[in-house]
């Protein structure tokens, strides 16, 4: 990968002769899609579909890339989500992932004995409930106070959602910043044009 710096975010994989891809989600892009090809070179990837397609394809007709930079782990889970259900897409519509929810990659699997029992021992040492919804939407809540105080942040949300005949680039010109940046705040806060 070209990137001289690892990068948290969005990311894609996709097989330029079909025009599928997979999504995905890391704080280390970099290293997660170099352990992604390394699992398909050695024909040992978790995603039978595809890893079936790299060995069909080859290696030359796959490339990994950083889609949406983004620090923000609520964030990054709701960006993918939006990706694996169809709110919104790559140019690569078809999806190779076999998880539809971003915070369920072991759906339909289990844990062996000895793990079950590692998380269940885990569990009852601890009394606090991070599930609690009070909890998480305090935590929420002072996120997004947070952000919304900074001025220039805001005026750079304003500007964005206000000039939606602008494209990506144009604005991230304007801001001197990376087009993927403009667009997650683009995804994030475009419906709630006029509250800024």
């Amino acid at each position: 990968m070209p990137y001289k710096k690892d990068y948290c975010g969005i990311y894609k994989i996709v097989n330029t002769e079909t025009g599928y891809c997979y999504v995905g989600q890391s704080q280390e892009v970099k290293k997660r899609l170099q352990a992604h090809f390394s699992l398909l070179r050695n024909n040992r990837h978790t995603n039978r579909h595809l890893q079936h397609a790299y060995n069909k394809h080859g290696k030359d007709c796959f490339y990994g890339a950083l889609e949406i930079e983004c620090g923000d782990l609520d964030e990054m889970d709701a960006l993918e989500e939006a990706f694996l259900n169809g709110d919104v897409w790559f140019e690569e519509k078809k999806l190779y992932n076999i998880a539809k929810f971003a915070k369920a990659p072991m759906r339909g699997k289990r844990h062996s004995a000895q793990v079950r029992k590692r998380i269940r021992l885990g569990r009852r040492a601890t009394t606090f409930d991070y599930k609690d919804l009070e909890y998480r939407a305090r935590m929420s809540a002072s996120r997004t106070a947070r952000h919304h105080s900074d001025p220039k942040l805001v005026a750079k949300i304003k500007y964005i959602i206000d000039n939606e005949d602008k494209s990506y680039a144009e604005i991230a010109r304007h801001f001197n910043c990376d087009p993927s940046s403009v667009r997650r705040l683009a995804l994030k806060y475009r419906h709630k044009k006029g509250e800024f």
